[in-house]
């Protein structure tokens, strides 16, 4: 966040989040409609100690998804 800050100066989004019932599920829909998920394209726990992954920017314009399980 701190690269993103500093090009960021005058503030802006970061990113996204949306929350999903069964994030697996998601996973799996997104992934089928060629979605990309960042990272090993598993579930981590996040910051609200939930299971989290983040969605491809450039599958959404620049704009950094997050999905979060409820």
């Amino acid at each position: 966040i701190r690269n993103f800050l500093k090009k960021n100066d005058g503030g802006a989004i970061h990113h996204i989040c949306i929350e999903v019932k069964d994030i697996n599920a998601a996973c799996n829909k997104l992934t089928q409609n060629g979605i990309r998920i960042l990272g090993d394209k598993s579930p981590k726990i996040g910051a609200h100690d939930k299971p989290v992954v983040f969605l491809h920017p450039k599958d959404f314009y620049g704009t950094l998804i997050e999905l979060e399980q409820e």
